[in-house]
């Protein structure tokens, strides 16, 4: 029997490993090269692939089905990188203090975590889903100085705020950003694998925006919208 694996489910193969984001949860999962192995090779006459299908229904992480998905795999000799926070690139942006956009700023942020303890990250996904299926209006690339001075006031603005900003939520206030000011904009959340870290960041015509230019070369991508 093969399985295909949940919508809220994604996957990425890293080093003979299976990576797996639940957004439902906002969670991970790695797979040990055996478990990845057995999962690989779909012998129905193994017991242990049986008894990890069974486990992995009833995790609602996968579901029955006919036809074989195909296992996304990580780019070959992917970089990587040491512990990483998420913070604009300052010398992009004006220096410039501004209190009423980093209070408008901080505000988002605090709406965002009250939309994903209520809703969770499934539904703001689809959400996010949905506002770029539904983009009209285009602007060029000439708002990116406004798109990137925003990031920063999310920076200034997580500085006063009693909690930690994640990547996950600045990113996705970028991401909200640039839509509603009609500018196409691509959300990416990246793996590695050794050490284990995971990050968040937009793009805009194929170039991150207010963040480390190389991340897409020093992580697997494993979610975009």
């Amino acid at each position: 029997m093969d399985f295909s694996f949940q919508p809220h489910i994604h996957h990425i193969l890293i080093q003979n490993q299976l990576v797996i984001l639940d957004e439902k949860s906002d969670s991970y999962t790695i797979f040990s090269e055996t478990q990845t192995k057995i999962l690989i090779e779909r012998n129905r006459f193994d017991d242990s692939y049986s008894a990890m299908l069974e486990k992995l229904t009833t995790l609602n992480m996968i579901t029955h089905s006919n036809t074989t998905q195909i296992l996304i795999t990580a780019k070959i000799n992917q970089e990587a990188i040491d512990d990483y926070s998420w913070r604009p690139i300052r010398n992009q942006i004006s220096k410039i203090t501004r209190p009423l956009p980093i209070l408008r700023a901080g505000l988002d942020i605090l709406r965002l975590k009250a939309q994903l303890k209520r809703c969770g990250l499934g539904a703001v996904f689809n959400n996010m889903c949905l506002s770029k299926k539904h983009l009209t209006e285009k602007h060029e690339t000439s708002c990116l100085h406004a798109l990137e001075s925003y990031a920063y006031d999310i920076y200034l603005s997580s500085l006063a705020l009693p909690f930690k900003v994640k990547c996950l939520e600045s990113s996705i206030c970028l991401f909200k950003r640039a839509i509603k000011n009609g500018m196409p904009c691509d959300f990416f959340i990246g793996v590695q694998l050794y050490d284990f870290l995971s990050h968040a960041w937009i793009e805009v015509n194929g170039q991150v925006v207010a963040d480390d230019k190389n991340l897409p070369r020093k992580l697997s991508k494993i979610l975009k919208i």
